[in-house]
């Protein structure tokens, strides 16, 4: 199979920084909502994490795919053979939803005051969405230096899920 690696320079280097950047945004987010931080600081976060996804995703377009959908659908193929011998590029599709998504929560957010709750259902999935993304991003497609910093993410995930259930079964109703 021929190789996938991004060639050296600075346009593959800064979409690699701009996909971490993300990441410690939303898991920045995360730290912050578990421990009670004000919703303003934690929608700025939110914010600055999508910004540096659009910039992953820019930068990806422009310095890897040449803004071309087909080069990205092959090259997420060829990343999706080499991770689990199945040649498939549709997850493209799933990264443009997941694209939206955060868009349109972030809007959605910016339209009402920072402390309105989002739905619990509506939360959970999000954010369950969110962290399948993150984990499969960095655990199963990154490379190896990142499969501990997105096992760590996972499994903080998970103890945040678990804090903030006992929170909402204690009678608190959580801000997110």
């Amino acid at each position: 199979m021929e190789s996938i690696e991004l060639v050296p320079g600075i346009g593959p280097e800064l979409t690699r920084w701009m996909a971490r950047l993300a990441v410690a945004g939303w898991t920045a987010w995360l730290l912050l909502a578990v421990a009670g931080v004000p919703a303003t600081t934690r929608r700025c976060l939110w914010t600055v994490g999508l910004l540096a996804h659009l910039g992953h995703v820019f930068c990806a377009f422009h310095f890897i795919h040449h803004w071309s959908h087909a080069e990205a659908v092959l090259h997420t193929a060829r990343l999706t053979e080499r991770v689990t011998g199945w040649s498939w590029g549709q997850g493209v599709w799933i990264n443009y939803v997941f694209t939206l998504v955060w868009v349109a929560d972030a809007a959605w957010w910016w339209c009402r005051p920072a402390e309105t709750p989002r739905r619990p259902g509506r939360a959970m999935a999000l954010h369950g969405f969110f962290a399948f993304l993150f984990f499969n991003a960095t655990v199963v497609f990154g490379p190896w230096i990142w499969k501990p910093v997105g096992a760590g993410v996972a499994v903080l995930t998970g103890v945040a899920w678990i804090r903030r259930r006992r929170i909402v079964s204690g009678g608190r109703r959580p801000s997110e």
